[in-house]
């Protein structure tokens, strides 16, 4: 299924790159629209009057001739031996090993523009120690909300922001009959895992099972490996460690420290997503919204952490010229009052903010932000 989000907002960013001479690398996590992107992209260079046979398209997943670096090289040749110039979309590209040393050979060996996608941030790295300086990068990512909503003109923005708490903004969920969202995104969670499970060669597929089903309990929480092989007793703190790496790595989630560093919280990049991993329909709202104002602070270039004081927990602490900002995040009057009582009490100069899905009432040294109006932008901090 595919939608029409990112259709304009990614195409034309796409578009920007085109005759820049690099190598174009679109990333991101599984479902983000990358096939989709690129296939619209060919579709573009065809109405813009580039010939068929310039346009090589080559899907590397479950491709048996294109295990390696040098058949890669070999089948591109073979369809490029008679052309002066061609496009290359290679989709998938990191399913084939050593696959920037083909990308590398082609480039420097031909006039031709390049654009490869792949699911892990590690593409970048790849091909730009290869090509330090003609390398760009167009991460996908699900889009914010202040972005989102513009899809839905005639929807009332409760109504959006609801559909965003609670199905997150990867570009399939737009189009989808909501009776068969569940299903649809516990789907995705399953081709997730098989996907990291077969790309990392992990030996066990129920033991990583564990470690991510561990961490998805844990949204929000203090946490750390040690603290999760406590809860997995059958578990090695080793294997605990390298696949809660292996989890990082995909994309999927974000690692947010404590200012002592001793432990650490992680948030997932899509609340769809979240559902997805998790394979429940029942998420907290609590998570859902924290979760969200996580990634949205973080999608502003905010330097995020977290602060205890005692059995007390700020959920995120922003630093900025050196002042620091207390975020709580709230959804119940019960949070609301009991944040409100120890907040003011803290001995710390930091503004203090309530995030809260409605208006509440003021309280001492303590301002209060409408998620939909944080969300949006609409209401500064800073």
């Amino acid at each position: 299924m595919v939608s029409h989000l990112e259709q304009n907002f990614y195409l034309e960013k796409l578009s920007e790159l085109e005759e820049n001479f690099s190598v174009k690398i679109i990333s991101g996590v599984r479902g983000s629209g990358k096939t989709t992107l690129l296939k619209n992209f060919a579709k573009k260079l065809l109405a813009q009057g580039v010939a068929h046979d310039e346009i090589i398209f080559v899907e590397c997943a479950d491709n048996p001739r294109l295990k390696n670096f040098q058949h890669l090289y070999e089948f591109v040749s073979d369809m490029i031996a008679h052309l002066d110039r061609f496009y290359l979309l290679a989709d998938d590209i990191d399913r084939v090993a050593d696959w920037e040393k083909a990308i590398n050979a082609l480039f420097v060996g031909a006039p031709a523009e390049i654009y490869v996608t792949g699911s892990t941030d590690a593409l970048a790295e790849k091909i730009s120690a290869l090509l330090p300086e003609n390398c760009d990068v167009l991460k996908l990512e699900p889009l914010p909300f202040v972005e989102y909503e513009k899809f839905f003109p005639h929807k009332k923005t409760s109504t959006v922001l609801k559909d965003f708490l609670n199905a997150g903004s990867l570009p399939f969920t737009a189009d989808v009959n909501k009776n068969i969202l569940p299903q649809l995104l516990r789907g995705l969670g399953y081709e997730i895992i098989f996907d990291i499970v077969e790309r990392n060669s992990v030996n066990s597929a129920k033991s990583f099972r564990e470690v991510l089903k561990c961490l998805m309990q844990n949204i929000g929480v203090a946490t750390n490996a040690t603290r999760i092989r406590k809860q997995i007793k059958t578990m090695d703190y080793a294997f605990v460690k390298r696949y809660l790496d292996i989890i990082l790595d995909a994309g999927f989630f974000k690692r947010i420290p404590s200012f002592d560093s001793r432990t650490e919280k992680f948030y997932c990049i899509d609340n769809g997503l979240l559902r997805a991993l998790s394979f429940s329909d029942a998420v907290p709202e609590r998570i859902l919204v924290e979760n969200a104002v996580c990634i949205e602070l973080l999608r502003r270039g905010a330097n995020v952490r977290f602060a205890t004081f005692g059995e007390f927990t700020i959920n995120f602490v922003l630093t900025d010229g050196g002042e620091e900002i207390f975020f709580c995040v709230v959804t119940s009057n019960l949070d609301t009052k009991y944040f409100a009582d120890v907040l003011p009490a803290l001995p710390t100069e930091a503004k203090k903010f309530l995030i809260s899905p409605s208006r509440v009432k003021k309280f001492r040294g303590v301002s209060n932000i409408i998620l939909q109006e944080f969300l949006s932008g609409a209401q500064k901090f800073c």
